[in-house]
């Protein structure tokens, strides 16, 4: 199915069985919790108008495995003991929650490809107990490849970091160089994990002329940023990432998803599902609302100028 069908059929008249919501629902993260504090807040605050009117709104019981994929499984028994009614499985813990086959049903928000991790049988047919939103977006990378060139016209070479462990990266990555091929830019990818291995490639990279870094979006990389942007800075080459987060971080650029708004659509998920809909009858969705932010402080402690049609593009500057 096609994303438009997808959306189509997402967006279908909400019905909800005349039932409360009573027993809490359950929240995993891989990441520790000042990681994702923020998604979890706009998560929360998403309830209320996602439910029915008079409906109680259930208490949300978050679990962390803080960076321990082992733990995971154990947080889902944690959940299940504690009565919940469904889990929402946040980032990198998605592949891990399923797998662990709880026996309720499980909404998650995920950046990478649900089909290839695993977690569904198919973005329009879930077939399973999981269901909710992706936010990889794979046409959205000649987006930002174009914005590298776009800050810098004379740009001729790039350099990719992906998270290896990211399910999809692959398709991402080969969606970077379709993008630099036709703008005859040189581009290196290197496939990571920890922070020291992104700071190595990064590094060896800008030792070899890169004049940009492109650092795709997943919460693992998420977690490099703040090094990488002072080493670029260093540099004086600029950051480009996925997802405002980075810019916030330190990055130059970012392109993607309003994950806030990814989040808020997680809550519409979990009051549909909670009101008795099935996870594998409702299709997964894919991100509607992207923005452009631009790190105006960063671009400015580099000495690099911004053009005006792009800050004219932008949807936040950070001054």
């Amino acid at each position: 199915m096609k994303r438009r069908t997808l959306l189509a059929a997402a967006a279908a008249p909400l019905v909800f069985p005349a039932r409360a919501a009573t027993r809490p629902i359950g929240w995993v993260s891989i990441e520790p919790p000042a990681a994702v504090a923020e998604f979890l807040t706009v998560f929360k605050s998403a309830l209320p108008t996602a439910f029915p009117k008079g409906a109680e709104i259930p208490q949300v019981l978050d679990r962390y495995a803080d960076a321990n994929p082992a733990a995971v499984a154990e947080r889902v028994k944690e959940l299940q003991a504690a009565g919940v009614s469904l889990i929402v499985s946040q980032g990198g813990a998605t592949p891990l929650v399923v797998r662990a086959q709880p026996s309720v049903p499980v909404v998650f928000a995920f950046s990478g490809d649900p089909v290839v991790a695993n977690v569904v049988e198919s973005l329009a047919r879930p077939g399973g107990n999981a269901t909710g939103m992706t936010f990889m977006a794979i046409e959205l990378n000649p987006k930002r490849i174009g914005l590298a060139r776009e800050l810098l016209p004379g740009c001729r070479k790039v350099a990719l970091l992906s998270n290896r462990r990211h399910p999809g990266e692959e398709k991402e990555i080969a969606a970077c160089q379709q993008a630099v091929q036709s703008l005859g830019i040189d581009m290196s990818a290197s496939r990571v994990e920890t922070q020291a291995e992104a700071l190595a490639a990064a590094s060896e990279a800008l030792d070899k002329g890169a004049q940009a870094v492109l650092a795709l979006s997943s919460a693992g990389m998420l977690q490099h940023i703040a090094e990488l942007s002072v080493l670029c800075g260093r540099h004086k080459v600029p950051l480009i990432g996925g997802w405002s987060m980075f810019c916030r971080r330190g990055a130059t650029l970012s392109y993607g998803p309003r994950l806030s708004d990814c989040f808020r659509r997680v809550a519409w998920y979990v009051a549909r599902v909670s009101g008795g809909a099935a996870p594998s009858t409702l299709p997964v969705e894919l991100p509607t609302a992207f923005e452009l932010v631009v790190n105006k402080r960063a671009a400015t402690g580099m000495g690099l100028g911004l053009p005006a049609t792009l800050l004219a593009q932008a949807d936040e500057v950070i001054e």
